[in-house]
């Protein structure tokens, strides 16, 4: 009896416990949409005309947040603190968020071009790591930042189009012109019990 309560035991653990590619893709997903978040920060305060920068700051506050809380979840250090803004132990990330913040400071134009980079290589990397998951957990957070990036990146798309007349299609190159679906509140039916509510306090932190 023993034996099998133990089975039982190990079965369970098991099956809730993530793979080590998880674990990497957890560490680098929360990097990333702290870097998101970040950029977001500081091109809304390089142009505070922009509105939607403020907007999307605030929904990424969400998405750094829900990767955290999974993190924290399973026992999961976070490898950069949140409000430590552009700072990444990941070198890869360093050097893309330098080169976004520099790109933004050229003008609207290219701050709206930096955002569209950002949202792309977000769904890149979600669909790499998403073709690896096995834990419902995981499938489910990314899925949900996934669609939250499809979402953005049409609304960064429209302001395109509203300040220069033109699309991402019509200015950048092929990797940008992208066509993802958009569904306001997808991402809601992804979420679990764990991520939410975000403190509510931090998304007021910085302010444009």
């Amino acid at each position: 009896m023993k034996v099998k309560l133990l089975a039982l035991f190990i079965f369970i653990v098991n099956l809730f416990a993530l793979t080590p590619a998880e674990k990497n893709a957890l560490n680098y997903m929360y990097q990333e949409e702290k870097l998101a978040k970040d950029v977001y920060y500081k091109l809304g305060e390089m142009y505070p005309n922009l509105r939607v920068f403020h907007n999307i700051y605030r929904a990424e506050i969400m998405h750094e947040s829900s990767v955290a809380n999974v993190m924290k979840h399973y026992g999961l250090a976070l490898p950069v603190r949140g409000d430590e803004v552009g700072v990444f132990k990941n070198e890869e990330l360093q050097k893309f968020y330098d080169e976004l913040i520099a790109k933004g400071k050229k003008s609207s134009k290219d701050a709206i071009e930096a955002a569209i980079m950002v949202e792309v290589t977000d769904v890149e990397d979600l669909d790499k790591y998403l073709k690896q998951a096995t834990s419902p957990d995981i499938v489910a957070l990314f899925k949900f930042l996934r669609a939250g990036s499809y979402n953005h990146y049409n609304a960064f798309n429209r302001t395109l189009i509203r300040i220069t007349g033109k699309s991402a299609c019509g200015l950048m190159s092929k990797r940008w012109c992208q066509n993802y679906p958009f569904e306001r509140g997808i991402g809601r039916y992804y979420r679990n019990y764990y991520w939410f509510p975000v403190n509510k306090m931090r998304m007021m932190k910085h302010s444009f």
